[in-house]
């Protein structure tokens, strides 16, 4: 067993020694240059701490890659109504989209594998624990080995809440078990129950050992009040449909308590929501764009593939050395509000032509003025301004091609303006945000309406405060619990709009086999500059599609002891 192990530390190592990208000021590039035995790791805080930073390379970035080969990418959003790419590597959004997807091979599939690889690792850290000293060169090192301890807690959760929005019910293993050893590492999956209470279990350790916020050096760790923004999210998802059924109004209460907890450390903590520019970026569009923000409670701990240089290339066009990789598609633009608080397009006739609104301040002719304020900085349209130039998607501009999504809109979100696609110069790192305050405040809103029957103050307080900042007007009141809710749901689209949230949230309300299985659209303008709506391609969602399928092959290894999530048997 021991050379076993031994082996895989020497594979740990390895990879981090040849594989970690950070940036300067990463806790992650401190780490061992050479391979070093077993009894070396946990007998050397920096060692032990290397070996659990190796915990931190699955946390999700803003693109996720097709599998293990690292060949593709795409975001999940172009898995959702808010987005759609065009580059046909297999086990992209393209599958989710077209229902082209089994057990045997499915978008996401090595995340099972990677997940629960990530959760061994921690396992294998708990377990030698005990036998990692509590100082450095002799000198005691101020809690470091107890907040490591609270961190390893807190990503085991995390890991855990991963595979648990997935695939629901999956096996939990706390325990260092060996793949092709005397171990049994085929358990039967676990209750949602167990697995959320082993999730908070955790968290609660976790809080135990660890600061509410970090320094710069160590900034992108866990945290404390990462580790409440996460008990917000476990209990958001077990209290809405997917998981709760039977509408079980407890599981709402216990949301709406955490999510409060959560807000109110946080805000004592010192994070608050963006709400003033900084360095010629926007309120809203600087969370994204900065290494470091008050909104941000916990961002990927380095900017790895999908951060930073790679997402510039990838979402940008193709006239400014971008490779467009995949665009947002007609039918989030035409969820962005007016001004005047009204959604301008209500669906489309069969010839294609928009339903218009007729309270909105709208002009079709127009379509890209007088909208919300986050419209302008997440999405890049017809006419707007963009290094220097107009963007122009007709027929002979600058933006114009004949391959690639033709969507003809691109993504501003996430985007680095001065980032020169050419000469690489003003290129800056971002991190993929994981927690921040206005998805605490969305997660309030929507449990405290579910508990309450009706919207209080408290509710409509919430979602103002993320109206407010995109320039619209407060909701309207006297709305009821099920208006409230649509509001809600409204509001998480636009507000977390390519934040990995989208495709999550459809399948937890069940409202998937609706907003995912229809065509969507993209825009057409023509050399004399009018607009047009054309299809740009078909979704398709069936009813198994809520839940991964567990991979086959761990199926077939385990004899019976897995079960398949059901319809894809």
């Amino acid at each position: 067993m021991k050379k076993i192990f031994h082996y895989y530390i020497l594979g740990i190592l390895l990879l981090l020694s040849c594989s970690l990208v950070c940036c300067k000021k990463d806790f992650l590039e401190r780490a061992p240059s050479d391979l070093i035995d077993e009894e070396k790791v946990f007998t050397n805080l920096d060692n032990a701490e290397a070996f659990l930073n190796t915990a931190y390379r699955e946390v999700p970035q803003l693109v996720y890659r097709t599998d293990n080969s690292r060949a593709s990418y795409f975001n999940l959003g172009s898995a959702t109504d808010e987005a759609g790419g065009m580059w046909g590597a297999s086990k992209s959004g393209l599958d989710f989209n077209n229902g082209n997807w089994n057990a045997v091979s499915f978008p996401l599939d090595w995340t099972w594998f990677a997940y629960y690889s990530s959760i061994r690792k921690i396992n294998v850290f708990l377990a030698n624990y005990d036998r990692i000293p509590n100082e450095v060169g002799g000198q005691t090192a101020n809690g470091r080995k107890e907040r490591m301890l609270g961190e390893a807690h807190g990503l085991r959760a995390y890991y855990y809440f991963l595979l648990y929005s997935m695939w629901g019910e999956v096996p939990l293993i706390t325990e260092a078990l060996l793949p092709g050893g005397s171990d049994n590492v085929y358990l039967p999956r676990s209750s949602a129950t167990d697995i959320i209470a082993t999730i908070d279990a955790d968290l609660q350790i976790a809080m135990q050992y660890l600061p509410a916020t970090h320094t710069d050096g160590q900034f992108g760790r866990f945290t404390k009040t990462a580790a409440k923004a996460l008990l917000s999210r476990v209990y958001l998802y077990y209290a809405s449909a997917l998981s709760n059924p039977v509408n079980d109004r407890q599981r709402w209460e216990k949301a709406e308590a955490v999510t409060k907890d959560a807000i109110d450390y946080a805000e004592t903590a010192g994070y608050a929501l963006s709400l003033s520019a900084s360095g010629g970026k926007k309120p809203y569009e600087r969370i994204f764009l900065e290494m470091e923000n008050s909104e941000t409670i916990w961002s990927c701990a380095s900017p790895y593939d999908g951060n930073g240089s790679y997402w510039d290339f990838w979402s940008g066009s193709l006239s400014q050395g971008g490779w467009y990789g995949e665009a947002p598609v007609q039918d989030l633009v035409d969820a962005y509000e007016v001004k005047n608080g009204e959604i301008p397009v209500l669906g489309y006739r069969s010839d294609g032509s928009p339903i218009i609104n007729e309270k909105a301040d709208y002009n079709p002719s127009a379509p890209f003025e007088n909208r919300d304020e986050r419209f302008y900085q997440t999405i890049l349209y017809q006419g707007a301004m963009w290094k220097g130039r107009a963007i122009n998607v007709a027929p002979g501009g600058a933006d114009y091609s004949n391959d690639k999504p033709r969507i003809n809109y691109f993504w501003r979100k996430y985007t680095m303006e001065e980032h020169n696609l050419y000469s690489g110069d003003g290129m800056a790192e971002r991190r993929f945000v994981v927690f921040r305050m206005g998805e605490l405040l969305l997660n309030y809103a929507e449990a405290r309406n579910e508990v309450l029957g009706s919207p209080d103050a408290t509710v409509y307080d919430a979602i103002n405060q993320l109206r407010r900042r995109g320039g619209l007007p407060d909701l309207p009141l006297g709305l009821s619990q099920t208006a409230m809710r649509e509001r809600i749901r409204h509001e998480r689209r636009i507000e977390l709009v390519m934040e990995n949230h989208r495709f999550f949230d459809v399948r937890r309300w069940m409202i998937a086999e609706e907003v995912d299985n229809h065509p969507v659209r993209k825009i057409h303008v023509s050399a004399s500059g009018n607009f047009t709506y054309p299809i740009w391609g078909n979704r398709v969602f069936e009813k198994k599609h809520y839940l991964f399928p567990i991979p086959q092959l761990e199926i077939e290894k385990s004899s019976g002891v897995l079960t398949q999530n059901p319809g894809w048997q």
